[in-house]
């Protein structure tokens, strides 16, 4: 009699299982993105041999700093995605971008992450250092992303290294349609806009320099 029980209980159990599965369906698959840089323009080799640009490091905010997209969807409320998600770091995605825009706007100078990468790029006569601290970097779908940080450029000569330009830039970028896709091309363009101010900067300060 009891093993009859048992084995009632089971039936119920399955058929209770197979009920909740037909009635909430099975889970959508996530989605993964990254911020791919643009593709960079045929650009001569580089011909400064004895300066180099380190971008790095390159922090974001604690509710950046997780797996999740993170849009808002009001004033001070912000939203994590379920199921978009980025693909890895976010402070790495952002530094990629930032490299290779450069790289393509700075292309008669070494483009390089900070800490080095090569170590014989650190004994280069001279080292634009640029850290960058971003504030914000989120979005609303189907309206526009918002990208403000701080960024320093530090010059390091023969003998010492020293701050010679820190700036605040905001910037924005509309979002075409209410997709995550859309979100994160229009985050990747915001960065690129950064970077062209970065290397704008950098392009000054060696004109001043050499002049």
């Amino acid at each position: 009699m009891a093993a009859k029980r048992y084995i009632n209980f089971l039936l119920i159990i399955c058929v209770l299982t197979a009920i909740l599965a037909g009635c909430f369906g099975t889970s959508p698959n996530s989605r993964f993105y990254t911020l791919a840089p643009q593709e960079n323009r045929s650009a001569p080799e580089s011909t400064m041999l004895d300066t180099a640009v380190a971008i790095g490091p390159v922090t974001i905010p604690e509710y950046l700093d997780r797996r999740q997209i993170v849009t808002r969807s009001g004033q001070n409320e912000i939203v994590l995605a379920e199921f978009d998600k980025w693909g890895g770091s976010l402070a790495d995605e952002i530094t990629s971008v930032l490299v290779a825009n450069l790289a393509d706007r700075l292309n008669s100078m070494h483009v390089a992450v900070f800490p080095w990468r090569f170590a014989p790029l650190a004994n280069l006569r001279t080292v634009y250092r640029i850290p960058v601290n971003v504030v914000r970097f989120d979005g609303t779908l189907g309206d526009k992303v918002v990208l403000n940080a701080m960024w320093t450029v530090f010059v390091k000569g023969e003998k010492r290294e020293e701050a010679v330009l820190t700036k605040e830039s905001t910037v924005t970028e509309a979002v075409r349609d209410k997709s995550y896709e859309s979100l994160v091309v229009a985050m990747g363009k915001a960065v690129e806009k950064l970077g062209k101010e970065i290397a704008d900067s950098v392009a000054a300060q060696r004109n001043r320099k050499q002049d």
